[in-house]
């Protein structure tokens, strides 16, 4: 670690020859201070001797470099659920799933779990199990939101990957919220909804942002669309 020693001030010095012989003081303690080894900012290591990065185990936020909550991991994308885990919300601590809910199913391979024995075929994806038979959300839990308006009503998870961190569409692809957000919230929205009758999951809306370029409606939180 490197000292450095606080020099006189130079600020009563009168005339230009004093003005420069400060700055040039002020310049040598500057180049004698750094360290090339030691540039980067607590939670941060250097990468190919070029740029700062997070350590491992931390992830890049509004105030730094920092951990990720409990039942968290830290991926490139920032920080994700762990294993076993899910969130009600984007921004919703992460739960413990309930036992068979969410789990893969298909007509060979049937859910095995009593409390959520109904196979739902989803769109781009295998089946999942969940329960069937809800009168309304509050029938349903972690997050999961009942869809009346199918024969029979079920517990309808919500979009995979929506509110997922991304940098562009290539971190939202495999999802069923494919487009990213990459001017405001920085993260994956499901797109091509419609407004009338509107069919995003429960808490959120359809909202055409053509005028702002975005090609397809995409879900918004409700009341967030201008």
């Amino acid at each position: 670690m490197l000292e450095c020693r606080r020099a006189k001030s130079c600020a009563t010095g009168r005339g230009q020859r004093r003005t420069r012989s400060c700055l040039a003081l002020l310049g040598s303690l500057f180049f004698a201070c750094y360290d090339a080894t030691d540039r980067c900012d607590p939670g941060e290591v250097l990468f190919a001797d070029s740029r700062c990065v997070c350590d491992q185990g931390l992830v890049q936020s509004d105030f730094g470099c920092v951990p990720c909550g409990e039942n968290e991991t830290a991926t490139a994308n920032g920080c994700v659920c762990a294993d076993g885990f899910a969130r009600v919300g984007a921004e919703s601590a992460c739960e413990q799933k309930p036992s068979g809910q969410g789990d893969a199913c298909s007509n060979q391979t049937p859910c095995t779990t009593s409390a959520y024995s109904y196979c739902q075929a989803a769109a781009g994806s295998g089946g999942y199990c969940t329960s069937a038979g809800c009168g309304s959300s509050a029938d349903c839990s972690s997050g999961y939101a009942c869809d009346t308006s199918a024969t029979p009503s079920f517990c309808k998870r919500p979009p995979v990957g929506a509110g997922k961190a991304c940098a562009n569409a290539a971190d939202c692809a495999g999802t069923e919220a494919t487009y990213c957000d990459a001017f405001v919230s920085h993260t994956c929205r499901v797109e091509g909804c419609t407004p009338s009758p509107d069919d995003c999951f429960a808490g959120t809306e359809c909202c055409d942002l053509s005028r702002f370029g975005v090609p397809r409606p995409i879900c918004v939180a409700e009341g967030m669309c201008p």
